[in-house]
């Protein structure tokens, strides 16, 4: 039934779908008027906000609001509305994610010769909040020695679910990336070996496909599932189905009619359709470190942050495996094959590198929704 389907022609037609659907640079970071403008004169907070806003995050749920005290003090707050309770459990990724949001906060100010500093409440993300809270107190100081990556590679990065070119990721650039992980207390290990990358990649799609079988998970992830262009253009959030390279409508089949099509031959073609999407994989990466809980974590996300910015200037997409982290049992297949990190450590990150074609871009909120108007909290 596969080979009756004509996959083998499928991936030319999807790569040529996602070179089609590309978002333009241009007018990604122009700053908007909205609430507390008043209290920004310079606008330096929105002109942040305006690059800061492609920062990735789990499911693209982009967690972030922000509340401008004066021009040069800011609260960022979580939206309660934008979580994942199911399937961040501890909080870990999406508090990572914030983080990495306020590193490329001060990469986007450089420019103006400041930088942000956080004061981090420093707790995991109360799940029962009906309100936004507070995640951190942010302020701006003079910046200190020079800009090491440029402002526009925020708008350059990108997540590849693309082909890869088939080439190896140079060693020099790894030592790169191996090096600014180790400045932050984080181990980065990567292999090019190809029994290692093909096992890596199949234990990928077992597990997003083991995972989608949990009712709870599902229902969460269906939430950010976005099955049509308009739904994508309109809500600017969540999991585009032209990025994940799935058919919108072969999307929607597979989330609403999970028992029809997570079994047998249907499930077979999509699992065929993912395995596609990874051709020219020729380097997989992890990494370890101190995951113990918040302050960790936020330390995490500002080394990912750079770490993901430093690939973005070499030219190397970075694919996270994040199924394979969260999910117990894939995690444990992972630490048997590649050695358990110390004890005072987590193996938290799994990821592909390499070279594609340029990725389709997931929308972003519009830099006016991010920010809130009351001054006040609880």
């Amino acid at each position: 039934m596969v080979q009756a389907l004509g996959l083998a022609t499928l991936s030319p037609m999807l790569n040529a779908c996602a070179r089609m659907f590309q978002l333009p640079v241009a007018g990604m970071a122009t700053p908007e008027s909205g609430p507390g403008t008043d209290r920004d004169p310079s606008g330096i907070w929105r002109e942040g906000a305006a690059y800061a806003r492609w920062t990735p995050s789990p499911h693209n749920i982009q967690p972030w609001r922000l509340r401008v005290i004066s021009s040069t003090e800011c609260e960022l707050l979580i939206d309660p509305a934008r979580t994942l309770p199911q399937t961040d459990p501890t909080s870990a990724f999406t508090i990572l994610g914030l983080a990495m949001f306020v590193e490329y906060l001060s990469v986007a100010v450089r420019p103006r010769g400041v930088e942000v500093h956080a004061a981090y409440v420093g707790t995991a993300i109360d799940y029962t909040a009906t309100t936004p809270t507070l995640f951190a107190r942010l302020t701006l100081a003079p910046a200190r020695g020079d800009a090491r990556w440029n402002r526009a590679l925020l708008l350059t990065r990108k997540t590849s679910r693309l082909p890869y070119d088939g080439t190896i990721v140079d060693d020099r650039d790894l030592e790169t990336v191996a090096q600014i992980s180790r400045e932050l207390g984080h181990t980065m290990t990567s292999s090019s070996d190809h029994e290692m990358v093909e096992w890596t990649k199949d234990l990928n799609r077992f597990t997003l496909f083991r995972d989608l079988d949990d009712d709870a998970g599902r229902t969460e992830l269906r939430k950010w599932i976005r099955t049509t262009d308009d739904e994508a253009a309109s809500k600017k959030d969540g999991l585009w189905s032209h990025c994940l390279r799935f058919p919108g409508w072969l999307l929607k089949a597979f989330f609403d009619e999970h028992t029809k099509w997570g079994r047998g031959w249907r499930a077979k073609v999509c699992g065929e359709m993912l395995v596609q999407g990874m051709r020219g994989t020729r380097t997989v990466a992890w990494w370890r470190g101190p995951f113990a809980g918040p302050a960790d974590w936020i330390q995490t996300g500002t080394m990912l942050g750079r770490v993901w910015l430093e690939l973005a200037q070499r030219g190397i997409q970075l694919h996270p495996f994040g199924s394979v982290i969260t999910n117990v049992e894939a995690h444990a297949k992972l630490v048997s094959k590649v050695g358990a990190p110390p004890a005072n450590e987590s193996l938290w990150f799994l990821a592909r590198l390499g070279r594609s074609d340029v990725p389709p871009r997931s929308y972003r909120l519009d830099e006016h929704a991010i920010f809130i108007d009351d001054v006040s909290h609880g």
